[in-house]
């Protein structure tokens, strides 16, 4: 189905990274779900009469849509074939799978503005659509999670008696990233609050979590929304050794608002680490957009040619002047992301560290 010689890929790019995300399977997964959403971007395209009009705001995840579909390779007789042949290969793929279906089957009258982005993606007749989908069973999402993880363990490397780490995350969702970290650090964490815009997400994460804490590791839970003003935020400045993010900071309408916010809440010598999608260039469409590109926030994020120049992902430049200029230094990818680009040249993901 796909014809990447997977062991022509130089590993040694990915040397930094855990050996589970240097795998064929992994390279794999994220090509084939790639070319998943291909293939539906172009099903949506070609569903829709010529001339349709696309409602103002939403003319951008329609160009998205477009160059994804004239890109897309694929030539099985439809998406249900290629759905098909994805799980007979990797049935754990089954969650991102069954997103971007519900994704494609609502864009056209998102498109035409009959409907927003919010309901087609957060349905109330999939309940369990994202709790699928943000999990460690789901290897696409877990992958995240996981270099995250190990790139906060890397920040903290060589610490001397410093004691236990205060760790705040934000964007915490239904907890998986947190599972994550606690399996990496949880014997050197302290405290540990997670946050969330969410209340029924942040409800599942306490549900999930409490009593499962590695270690001597304190958890609380409260509401935070990064898009608001950074002094009605539920963590004290200065108070965090680790501030946590895992796929949350591009879906900021203010960027570097929130990144400023986020630097002072760091005490002195702590790190802020980011898992994220990365673009592998500038201007170039990722998967996952086609989802994420439902949401508001994306949509309307506040632009800036050097920092944020399109709505979506970031770049890796973009990513490092937005973090440079909110204040923060030593900004390193996990792994060296243009080096994983130049070896695999599909490669969009990252764990960024960022210091205060």
């Amino acid at each position: 189905m796909l014809t990447t010689d997977y062991h022509k890929i130089p590993l040694e790019a990915f040397e930094e990274v855990p050996p589970e995300l240097k795998t064929e399977a992994f390279f794999r997964a994220h090509e084939l779900v790639s070319a998943y959403v291909g293939l539906r971007a172009r099903e949506v395209v070609e569903s829709l009469p010529p001339g349709t009009a696309v409602a103002p705001g939403r003319e951008h995840p329609w160009d998205w849509l477009l160059r994804r579909a004239r890109a897309c390779a694929v030539s099985t007789a439809g998406s249900a074939e290629l759905r098909g042949a994805i799980l007979a290969e990797e049935a754990a793929l089954e969650p991102a799978l069954d997103l971007i279906d519900a994704a494609a089957e609502g864009y056209p009258a998102f498109l035409k503005g009959e409907r927003d982005g919010g309901s087609v993606i957060f349905d109330p007749r999939r309940p369990h659509l994202w709790e699928r989908y943000f999990s460690n069973a789901n290897p696409l999402y877990a992958a995240g999670n996981l270099l995250a993880a190990h790139a906060a363990g890397i920040a903290f490397e060589g610490r001397g008696d410093g004691g236990p780490l205060r760790v705040l995350e934000v964007g915490a969702g239904l907890g998986s990233a947190a599972e994550a970290l606690l399996e990496t650090l949880g014997d050197r964490i302290g405290e540990y609050l997670l946050t969330d815009i969410s209340p029924g997400f942040l409800r599942q994460a306490r549900d999930r979590l409490e009593g499962r804490a590695a270690g001597g590791a304190r958890l609380a839970f409260r509401l935070l929304d990064l898009n608001r003003a950074p002094a009605s935020w539920a963590a004290g400045p200065g108070a965090w050794d680790l501030v946590h993010a895992v796929n949350v900071l591009h879906a900021v309408r203010d960027l570097g608002a929130a990144l400023r916010g986020l630097r002072e809440r760091l005490a002195p010598g702590g790190a802020l680490v980011l898992g994220e999608c990365v673009r592998p260039r500038r201007g170039e469409p990722v998967h996952p957009e086609m989802v994420f590109l439902l949401l508001d926030e994306l949509r309307e994020a506040v632009l800036d040619p050097e920092t944020r120049p399109e709505p979506g992902f970031l770049d890796a430049a973009s990513w490092r002047a937005s973090l440079e200029r909110a204040g923060f230094s030593r900004v390193r990818f996990v792994p060296p992301f243009e080096r994983a680009v130049a070896a695999y040249p599909a490669h969009c993901l990252a764990a960024i560290i960022a210091r205060s």
